[in-house]
């Protein structure tokens, strides 16, 4: 795997994606030539015309393959929790893995997970 496309996917992971085949993802994801909101052809040269991969903060899946121009448009309020879009749920690079962190009456909840979706179903059931 070339050092890019293996930056990428890291930085994917760390951003809460949840894939079943990162290298597919990957390969489609670099397959598309214009974005799919505005049509602006992809250009790694100018910022705003990068290639950037949108996702839902909720559920971590792919949503489509868009400019950064559009991806930054997007209303940004809705993802203030943490780079995993989920509050309470971070990635951890050091141990390549996710977790979940919540402090309730001064007592400090911590529980490590090696998938995005085990963190959520976990985060899910506890703060029920």
């Amino acid at each position: 795997m070339d050092e890019y496309k293996r930056k990428k996917i890291y930085d994917w992971k760390r951003s809460g994606v949840i894939s079943n085949d990162f290298n597919k993802l990957y390969e489609h994801h670099m397959s598309i030539n214009n974005c799919e909101l505005c049509k602006v052809e992809f250009n790694k040269d100018i910022m705003m015309e990068r290639r950037c991969l949108d996702h839902d903060h909720k559920t971590g899946l792919y949503r489509q393959t868009i400019c950064h121009k559009c991806n930054t448009q997007f209303d940004k309020q809705k993802y203030k929790n943490n780079k995993s879009g989920h509050k309470n749920i971070c990635f951890d690079k050091s141990n390549n893995r996710y977790e979940y962190r919540k402090v309730i009456n001064g007592k400090k909840i911590f529980k490590r997970f090696q998938t995005l979706e085990e963190a959520v179903d976990f985060k899910n059931k506890f703060e029920k």
